[in-house]
């Protein structure tokens, strides 16, 4: 199936008990280009979050965009017990060695504020990655449903462009066959009009002839062409990231029908091969956003 490279996908749910929004938005682009920004209290989660990109995306401009809601006033604290504990008895033990009064009081302790933390410590974090994956994938399963619909419609508008190009390519084949008795009468009446028709040198008309005919004959630009409209078609029912493959077909393509239109000297046929490239052209405009 046909995957567009443009695309939003969006998805929301609830990561370190915090309400988290995953955005991904894409463009058409010539390699995958990733970008991610994540609150920076996250930060570590960035590598594996562009590895969980590239296993959905292959190409296009990628922008990840994961956003945690602030709630004031309802942050949870947090606090360093093994640090308090340590806080405590080095006091205890300078009050003993001083000779001082009094012991260690919740007041004390608390005015010493390296023991709270604003983040749970990194072991109670654990599953905050298989939580936010969870989010992203969802967001990438949005993004691709979208550039997949939008490859649909793509996919229609090439397959109608390919049956012109191939209607077109049959009138090139019957015009083609149908201008040799044309031009062969041609070029008798034009040799005519400077030899008598007794001193006409049939063998040497007949040569003229046979080199006109191969000279006009584009019987194997129709096969090759013929065969890069079959193989394109083929190529967008694989699926996969075949951007770059139909890409060189329509050059394939347009290198054929080139040599067609230069090698026929007819109006009729002119006008047809105009028509295939203009098709042609259309295309490749479609394939460039074409994963």
């Amino acid at each position: 199936m046909i995957r567009s490279m443009t695309g939003y996908g969006k998805a929301e749910a609830v990561v370190d008990g915090t309400s988290t929004t995953v955005e991904v938005r894409s463009v058409n682009g010539r390699y995958l280009e990733l970008s991610c920004r994540l609150p920076k209290e996250w930060a570590e989660h960035e590598s594996p979050l562009r590895d969980a990109v590239r296993q959905s995306i292959t190409r296009g401009s990628v922008n990840v965009f994961v956003r945690r809601e602030d709630v004031v006033g309802e942050q949870a604290l947090f606090v360093d017990e093994a640090l308090a504990a340590a806080y405590v008895e080095q006091l205890r033990k300078l009050k003993a060695h001083l000779g001082l009064v009094g012991d260690v009081s919740i007041e004390t302790v608390a005015a010493y504020q390296p023991i709270f933390q604003g983040e749970a410590p990194a072991s109670e974090n654990e599953d905050r990655w298989s939580e936010l994956k969870n989010v992203a994938d969802q967001a990438l399963a949005a993004l691709n449903t979208m550039r997949e619909r939008e490859g649909l419609e793509m996919g229609k508008d090439l397959d109608m462009r390919l049956q012109s190009i191939a209607a077109g390519l049959v009138e090139v084949e019957q015009r083609s066959l149908e201008r040799i008795p044309a031009e062969r009468e041609r070029l008798r009446e034009r040799i005519r009009q400077v030899i008598d028709d007794e001193n006409l040198d049939e063998q040497r008309l007949a040569l003229e002839i046979t080199l006109l005919a191969d000279k006009l004959d584009v019987s194997e630009e129709c096969v090759r062409l013929r065969s890069h409209i079959k193989h394109f078609t083929d190529d967008m029912r694989s699926g996969g990231a075949i951007g770059r493959k139909l890409n060189f077909q329509l050059q394939e393509m347009n290198r054929e029908v080139n040599t067609i239109g230069s090698k026929t000297n007819d109006a009729d046929i002119a006008r047809i091969v105009v028509g295939m490239k203009e098709e042609l052209e259309r295309m490749r405009e479609q394939v460039q956003n074409i994963e």
